[in-house]
């Protein structure tokens, strides 16, 4: 199930965004539709638990605007989806400012909305089939690799650490054969005892980059122009 939300404070669009969404056909997977008449409504009504995968909202609003809300949202879920709808063009530029998916006019959302909901239900089916099963305390736990924020030796010892979105994990694995083993362009060493998901860095200085949790990790010196060349190449992507 895909949940999506849409927030608008003009009840109009509002209603012609969920319809053309609810009457998409054939798409890989089902979808949940939920509206909101502001942001300020948005954040009240979120349950314990809820999840939203993606999050239409016009730019310009009452109270708080698109942008703020897109913020929020990126805090609540990292991985969700932002298309922002508006009637003005300039914004596009601004949308850019939160890692917007999206900008798409609001004339244009018949004929711009299925192929981009298409899209992103491929890519979200994508990325939860990567994942890495480890052993836990006689138990199992499934990682997704888009919830790992970095990996590190921890020192003195066979283990490394996952430090995720949901917690720290251990497992005994050598921190080489694990990055061959998740195979995956998205993880990168920045120095011989710590491997990132270049998804969660949100700022490269000197030789430091900066997590989305707040953690500060120090490239070694023989890594760090790979780092920069990868992070631009990424960035520069999205």
């Amino acid at each position: 199930m895909i949940n999506v939300a849409i927030v608008d404070d003009d009840e109009k669009t509002l209603e012609q965004t969920r319809a053309c969404i609810e009457h998409l056909e054939n798409l890989p997977e089902e979808v949940d539709v939920k509206t909101f008449s502001s942001g300020e409504d948005f954040l009240e009504k979120l349950k314990p638990g809820e999840k939203y995968d993606i999050l239409f909202t016009d730019i310009q609003m009452t109270g708080m605007n698109g942008l703020e809300l897109g913020a929020a949202a990126h805090e609540r879920f990292p991985h969700i989806y932002l298309i922002f709808l508006t009637s003005f063009t300039h914004y596009a530029v601004d949308s850019y400012i939160v890692d917007a998916y999206q900008y798409i006019l609001k004339q244009q959302m018949g004929e711009r909305i299925p192929p981009v909901m298409r899209k992103i239900i491929l890519e979200i089916q994508r990325e939860r089939k990567k994942f890495r099963i480890i052993e836990v305390v006689n138990d199992t736990q499934k990682i997704f690799y888009q919830d790992i924020i970095y990996i590190k030796k921890v020192k003195g010892s066979k283990y490394v650490e996952y430090k995720t979105l949901h917690g720290d994990y251990r497992e005994r694995i050598p921190i080489d054969q694990l990055l061959r083993e998740l195979n995956s362009m998205e993880f990168i060493f920045v120095e011989r005892s710590f491997i990132v998901n270049i998804e969660h860095i949100i700022r490269l200085k000197g030789n430091i980059v900066y997590m989305e949790n707040g953690d500060e990790i120090t490239i070694s010196r023989g890594r760090l122009t790979e780092v920069k060349l990868t992070l631009s190449k990424h960035w520069g992507n999205l």
